[in-house]
């Protein structure tokens, strides 16, 4: 009988953790740049991220080799092995929401949110803080939708200047400058999280 007990509240506690995860697999990024000849826009739609509905812990991950760039070129060197995008396949965010006690998950209504956490992409880390427009909807599921924008540090556009120089042929001398390479990457994300 004791042993029943126990399991049964060792089933309870698991039932109210996952219950307090929300999910989505297919949660869409869009980045957007431009140099002085183009925009430069890539979306991904398979994109795993999980809020936790209490602790106000929020992550995804997104795999590099899932966006989907509207220049095909820029398809076709994410998928060579040029990038070796093996080495670091995926872009991921872990954070918290940093004023959830003034935010009610569980009640039907809009809620502004600063999201605070850490971003990897490539081997970099940076902590990272957006804004978030949060919606609870009547049936539970939660929309969350946040822009940011994500800054090229020196020592990354020295990397792409070196790709740069490796990849294109020699005669045609091009590095970010000459091209006007900004560096300011638009991040767009929107999710619809359930149970």
């Amino acid at each position: 009988m004791r042993f029943h007990f126990a399991f049964l509240l060792a089933l309870l506690g698991v039932t109210t953790s996952a219950q307090d995860t929300y999910f989505t697999r297919t949660a869409h990024v869009h980045l957007k740049t431009s140099n002085r000849l183009m925009d430069v826009e890539a979306d991904n739609y398979q994109v795993f991220a999980q809020l936790n509905i209490n602790t106000g812990e929020i992550a995804f991950t997104a795999l590099i080799k899932s966006f989907e760039f509207q220049l095909g070129a820029a398809n076709r060197i994410i998928d060579s092995k040029a990038l070796n995008v093996s080495q670091h396949p995926k872009a991921k965010f872990e954070g918290k929401i940093a004023n959830l006690s003034q935010i009610d998950l569980k009640k039907p209504g809009n809620y502004r949110a600063k999201v605070e956490g850490t971003l990897y992409v490539w081997d970099e880390k940076r902590n990272t803080a957006a804004d978030a427009l949060i919606t609870v909807k009547p049936d539970g599921s939660v929309y969350a939708r946040s822009n940011f924008i994500m800054i090229i540090e020196e020592k990354n556009v020295d990397k792409v200047n070196k790709l740069m120089r490796e990849k294109l042929p020699a005669i045609l001398s091009i590095d970010t400058e000459s091209l006007g390479i900004s560096r300011n990457i638009y991040v767009d994300l929107d999710m619809v999280l359930k149970p």
